[in-house]
């Protein structure tokens, strides 16, 4: 799509030092194309992309670009045995899959030099060292399913630049919002974000139960009229009905992070494998999770994007977990700014920042209040930290095993780090950690997307070091492809008769194959089952919390199986990528600027309340708590 004559002519304005041969609409994205990329300097594109206000990508014209087999080969000899794989693509973009990790600023120099020297726009993705011996399938998958859809992807990004990049029709009308899920509860995730010229859902996710799951209320969406669908992080109860949208016919854009590319496809792929390994109908299928991929658009953090005609998106890291996002709506030049947390930590983690605070404008905030109530204040993390290794050393010294239910994404990669790295330092005995179930795959996004973490964490990994795994006490468990062999795995961890640590999930108990393990070891006294992660209600790790020791649990390979449960517990609520308390107290304390209107979801009623009744007496900021299905007006 071409654009208007005008832009045409401000864009070789502004770059007048290369020769424009066209300028297209590409998605949200203006591209533009030139014929002489030696010419053109970093600090030029971002000019462009500050005064016009759009997002730039330059790529050079046919006529300057070397044919694919020279510019593999200097390609090459640029990046030498970095290069793991390298593909093509016919609009000039070239995806060069690194074997290693590097620098952040080591790969936009790469990409800088390959564009100017073969005239081939470069997007460098990383990847992980063979020698960290981690299965990479999920990740292959999800490139392969990107390049494979090329044409799709192509007719999709053409109709959306066209509906896009056009002048709103109505600059002055009615913004609303509805919440489809997670509204005084936990899960499902879902909000519709409606002006007279755009629809946007933020969040499509599941409500974890362990009798039967729930869906947002998606009927109060038309498919056809949905301009965006916008995602803060892959946890099922945020992504967990997002193929479901493409079941039934979205042909539209899901906005996330590159680590959430991935970690949304390792998820959901594994949902749908566990539900016909239980002999149950999923909810879509996994031809409706590669529609999905294939319709992803990924940004960085801080990279203001337009996603509708009167809608711009900003990332900003949420440090909940890699690559989870604050979510920042621009709407209508101005007129009215909604931030909406998802999940979010306003503290320091070992592996993450804390959630970004500062911003230009904020008129609505949407925030998270899992950890509202009055009560509801972690340990400092280090006090959690000692408990932790202090649980697990008497566990050990004893011949029992410690299960840890962990979320594949998240909490199990800082709880591993902790123990990897108190077993390097001697502080915790050693002894065999067994990690399965899905925390294998998604380690590998933890390792390609080190820029996403702390300063300290990407050091290790930049300089070879595997934070995770570097004690050798660390046992990966690669997913048998039978039941025979996945049942035979399980009873030779379980019956080896020594000590050691288990890591599987599902964090809730809720299923997984952190059940698998329960079932064998909870009858014993000599086990521990520590939890790290919030239970929500209905689910059996909040039963067990609450006192039930005798269940039916439904475990793979086994089938119904009666449990009672002799196994010690404990529950460790300092590792929450959650904000608790004072944190969430914090964060409208200190957030610039003060919104003039909070609405709290993703809590229970008690906890929600008891946040929102603080916050209007401390700070005297307008507190709304929506119920499921409530549509409020913002302005």
């Amino acid at each position: 799509m071409a654009v208007s004559l005008d832009l045409e002519s401000k864009i070789k304005e502004l770059l007048s030092s290369v020769e424009v041969s066209k300028v297209e609409i590409e998605g949200p994205s203006i591209c533009v194309y030139i014929r002489n990329p030696a010419n053109l300097s970093p600090e030029e594109v971002a000019e462009v992309a500050r005064t016009l206000k759009k997002r730039i990508i330059v790529r050079s014209d046919p006529s300057a670009r070397l044919p694919k087999r020279e510019a593999e080969k200097a390609i090459l000899s640029l990046a030498g045995d970095l290069v793991e794989s390298v593909e093509f693509e016919d609009v000039g973009d070239v995806y060069i899959y690194l074997s290693k990790a590097i620098p952040e600023r080591d790969f936009k120099r790469l990409a800088r030099d390959i564009f100017t020297s073969t005239g081939w726009r470069a997007i460098v993705e990383m990847g992980v060292p063979k020698m960290m011996k981690l299965p990479s399938k999920d990740v292959l998958d999800v490139r392969a399913i990107f390049h494979k859809a090329f044409e799709r992807r192509m007719s999709m990004m053409r109709e959306l630049g066209m509906r896009i990049h056009h002048e709103p029709i109505v600059r002055e009308g009615a913004i609303t919002i509805s919440f489809l899920g997670a509204s005084m509860e936990v899960g499902r995730s879902a909000i519709l974000v409606d002006t007279t010229e755009s629809k946007i859902l933020l969040d499509c996710g599941l409500k974890p139960s362990q009798y039967e799951e729930e869906f947002p209320l998606l009927e109060q969406v038309d498919l056809d009229e949905l301009d965006a669908v916008v995602l803060s992080h892959a946890h099922m109860d945020h992504v967990g009905c997002l193929p479901y949208l493409y079941k039934y016919g979205y042909k539209g854009p899901v906005y996330m992070t590159d680590p959430t590319k991935y970690l949304t496809y390792i998820l959901l792929t594994d949902y749908v494998e566990l539900k016909e390994r239980e002999g149950l109908t999923p909810p879509y299928t996994k031809s409706d999770i590669e529609a999905l991929m294939y319709h992803t658009i990924t940004l960085d953090y801080e990279e203001v994007t337009d996603i509708a005609p009167d809608v711009k998106l900003t990332f900003y890291d949420a440090g909940h977990e890699i690559g989870s996002a604050l979510i920042h709506l621009h709407i209508g030049n101005g007129r009215y700014n909604i931030l909406y947390t998802g999940d979010f930590k306003f503290g320091r983690t070992n592996l993450l920042n804390r959630a970004v605070n500062k911003f230009k404008r904020v008129e609505m905030l949407i925030m998270e209040s899992t950890y509202g109530g009055r009560d509801d204040v972690q340990p400092p993390r280090i006090e959690a930290e000692n408990t932790l290794v202090k649980n697990i050393t008497e566990t050990i010294e004893r011949g029992g095993k410690v299960l840890i239910p962990a979320f594949s994404t998240g909490r199990a990669q800082e709880i591993l780090y902790i123990l990897n790295r108190e077993m390097n330092k001697g502080s915790l005995k050693k002894a065999p950690i067994y990690v399965d179930g899905m925390i294998v795959e998604t380690l590998n996004a933890y390792l390609m997307y080190p820029h996403f973490l702390n300063r300290e964490v990407a050091e290790e990994i930049y300089n070879g070091i595997n934070p995770f795994t570097s004690s050798g006490n660390i046992q990966i468990i690669e997913r048998a492809k039978r039941l025979e062999d996945r049942i035979n795995q399980v009873a030779k961890i379980v019956q080896d008769g020594q000590p050691g640590v288990i890591i599987a999930p599902h964090g809730m108990l809720n299923g997984g194959p952190i059940l698998e393990y329960f079932v064998h070891l909870a009858p014993d006294p000599a086990n521990k089952l520590i939890f790290v992660s919030y239970q929500a209600e209905n689910t059996l790790g909040r039963r067990i919390l609450n006192g039930e020791r005798d269940f039916i649990v439904r475990s793979l390979s086994m089938g119904e199986v009666k449990v009672s449960m002799k196994m010690g517990v404990l529950s460790i609520p300092g590792f929450s990528g959650h904000s608790d308390r004072r944190e969430l107290m914090k964060y409208i304390e200190t957030l610039e600027p003060r919104p003039k209107k909070i609405v709290l979801i993703h809590g229970e009623p008690s906890k929600t309340i008891s946040l929102a009744t603080s916050i209007e007496i401390r700070y005297k900021v307008t507190t709304v708590i929506p119920k499921v299905g409530e549509r409020i007006r913002a302005l």
